[in-house]
């Protein structure tokens, strides 16, 4: 049961309470590596004692990803969260009840994808139910649960589908994504989150304005409250919190914003952290 006095806690998923060596694009067959990651998913041990226990002490513990909400997956659903942010704050959940879903516009997703298409950039185009990879460059989306589809035409079939809040890519060169910047830092909030992959997301939506959306539900303010993070799409969350931690694999200027920087997610840096502030 949460203790009205107790701490509100939000965890980025990957690069923080996840981590993995492994790079299913190196693998022959992308896809099915792919699948077997997500299948396999799991927080580590001391990250799952981690969460129990802060339940047992009434906190509440918050997921807080770009993903959307069908790749939360089983390994993190395990860790029975209070709530999820998803789709990089688009998606609120608190238990079963959805405080907040907003979606992009029809036709900005259409003028969006035309323009990501011209540029000869793949895109993963993300809603709750489902994933539609626009991969032009004839690759194959890898995500379990995805479509892919290679022209404009086959895309505007499927995104009537579609409840879409997030535009996503990989290993873009930063170059070609370039020519369309000017366009998507207009009508998108943009996150660099390294290597090619940049997440596109309405403006005004991000983590931090989810987190408020939440404390607000839970008629809380910022006193005890915590995020964890390690990339710029975190960046938000330090805004919205009492304490903004930093992984030990954080970006630098994510650990130079950062309250508290712990240790690497693989020397479980989550838990450092909870046991240095008192929560388990």
């Amino acid at each position: 049961m949460l203790d009205e006095h107790g701490a509100v806690t939000f965890f980025d998923v990957d690069g923080t309470l996840v981590w993995s060596d492994d790079d299913p694009t190196a693998y022959e067959d992308e896809a099915a590596a792919f699948a077997d990651y997500f299948a396999n998913e799991r927080p580590s041990e001391g990250v799952a004692d981690a969460f129990s226990r802060m339940s047992e002490r009434g906190h509440a513990t918050f997921i807080c990803t770009g993903r959307p909400y069908y790749m939360i997956t089983p390994g993190l659903r395990a860790l029975n969260p209070t709530g999820v942010i998803c789709g990089a704050g688009s998606y609120v959940r608190v238990g079963d009840t959805v405080v907040h879903e907003e979606h992009i516009p029809a036709d900005a997703v259409m003028e969006t994808a035309r323009l990501f298409f011209e540029a000869g950039i793949d895109v993963d185009v993300e809603s709750n139910e489902r994933l539609v990879g626009l991969y032009p460059t004839g690759g194959v989306c890898p995500y379990p649960g995805s479509l892919t589809v290679r022209s404009l035409d086959e895309f505007a079939a499927e995104a009537p589908k579609l409840n879409v809040n997030k535009f996503s890519t990989h290993s873009v060169p930063a170059e070609r994504i370039a020519r369309i910047m000017p366009y998507l830092t207009e009508h998108f909030t943009v996150s660099d989150m390294q290597f090619g992959v940049y997440e596109v997301a309405l403006k005004g939506l991000d983590k931090g304005a989810a987190i408020g959306t939440v404390l607000d539900y839970l008629g809380r303010g910022r006193a005890q409250t915590f995020a964890f993070g390690d990339s710029e799409n975190d960046l938000p969350m330090a805004g919205a919190v009492e304490t903004f931690v930093a992984m030990g694999n954080a970006l630098p200027h994510v650990k130079d914003t950062a309250d508290y920087v712990t240790d690497h997610v693989r020397d479980d840096g989550i838990v450092s952290a909870l046991a240095h502030f008192g929560l388990i």
